[in-house]
């Protein structure tokens, strides 16, 4: 081969040195696959719980809910329910303020589960997304999002005990927000004794008159009273809550080492190639190939290595995300949701370090003379 090899010669010669050694190509793409992996999963499944916490907040076309302020997560929150529906219902843009008690506790005697307060007339908010049933009329009754329904072997008619009391199941509902789902709904008054939280709620959803503008309320709400919060979507909820933030940060960490252990390994692969095929290399310089060729050919390789490991991460991440929808604990907290966002930028993160993996080797190759392949063992 000269130096005017064509390009598709010099395509198959990589390909070829991919093919004959398959356990060493395998073994390297998979390496770079776990940070495919890390990426695609740990996305989807922040993209899904951004997007049940932005169902959540807007629940029955609510356009704000308003927690207490400074509190390290929402199930600390407490409000005085009359003083702070008061407060609510005093600003003109507020056409009603809806009192929600968020607590959890043990259901059938075996499993905790998120339940929810609502005043019983309250409770024709719910009937949207009722898909079985009616809504409670009576303190003693109660309604079963559709993941608790299957993960208490409940439906209608049947009894529920919470804290050793029973309760008639009336209703099943499904929401966009999967955690919502694995919840329960009752009697506010009812949930404020077993929780003895008499007189007190955990949230206010908020609608707004036609035309009032949400981020302006919200404003208003903070200045005017400093002891509430109040959130208008997702990317606000760091204000009672910074699990989203932290979950966010906790993908880019372990993605981050996940590839970077994919390009050591690429690094060290295509290290030993380049050692193991010393001799090959010295024989294409005495042909007349360029350092810039022979480099070209190990990082075009690496290339190869990043593009083979990129549909086998593909299908991992998301098997692995679609797992959590079977668990039986992380089925009711976790719904992932896939965009082509991180399967392009998974793409690119395993091509572009699979490279840069590649450049030290690459370098050391293109040194190689003929004279030196000569004398190689």
């Amino acid at each position: 081969m000269n130096r005017t090899g064509s390009p598709l010669t010099f395509l198959r010669m990589t390909a070829r040195n991919l093919y004959r050694r398959p356990m060493r190509t395998a073994l390297a793409a998979l390496g770079v696959a776990i940070g495919v992996v890390a990426i695609v999963s740990f996305s989807a499944l922040v993209r899904g719980l951004w997007d049940a916490v932005d169902a959540t907040i807007h629940i029955n076309d609510a356009e704000l809910m308003v927690f207490q302020a400074d509190v390290a997560a929402d199930l600390l929150s407490v409000l005085d329910e009359e003083e702070t529906r008061a407060k609510l219902t005093a600003i003109p843009e507020v056409r009603e303020a809806i009192a929600t008690l968020w607590h959890i506790l043990p259901v059938a005697g075996r499993r905790f589960c998120l339940i929810l307060g609502l005043r019983l007339e309250d409770m024709p908010s719910l009937r949207n997304d009722l898909i079985r049933g009616r809504c409670p009329q009576a303190d003693d009754e109660l309604v079963l999002g559709s993941i608790a329904c299957g993960a208490l072997e409940k439906d209608l008619d049947d009894v529920l005990h919470v804290r050793d009391k029973p309760y008639r199941v009336v209703g099943v509902f499904r929401t966009d927000a999967v955690f919502l789902n694995g919840a329960i709904v009752m009697s506010l008054p009812r949930l404020q004794r077993l929780a003895a939280r008499e007189g007190r709620v955990s949230l206010f959803q908020v609608h707004l008159q036609r035309g009032a503008n949400p981020a302006a309320v919200a404003e208003r709400i903070e200045r005017e009273h400093r002891d509430l919060v109040a959130v208008g979507d997702a990317s606000e909820y760091h204000k009672v809550d910074q699990g989203l933030e932290i979950a966010q940060d906790m993908v880019w960490a372990v993605s981050f080492l996940a590839i970077v252990i994919g390009s050591i390994i690429i690094a060290n692969t295509m290290w030993m190639t380049v050692l193991q095929r010393t001799r090959e290399i010295g024989v294409l310089r005495a042909v007349g190939w360029p350092r810039r060729r022979i480099m070209g050919m190990i990082v075009l390789e690496a290339a190869g290595v990043g593009l083979i490991a990129c549909p086998l991460g593909w299908l991992l991440g998301a098997g692995l995300a679609e797992l959590t929808t079977v668990l039986p604990v992380s089925e009711q907290f976790m719904e992932p949701v896939f965009s082509a966002t991180p399967f392009l930028l998974a793409l690119g993160v395993a091509v572009v370090l699979s490279v840069l993996g590649a450049l030290l080797p690459a370098w050391r190759a293109g040194r190689i003379s003929p004279a030196e392949a000569l004398r190689y063992e």
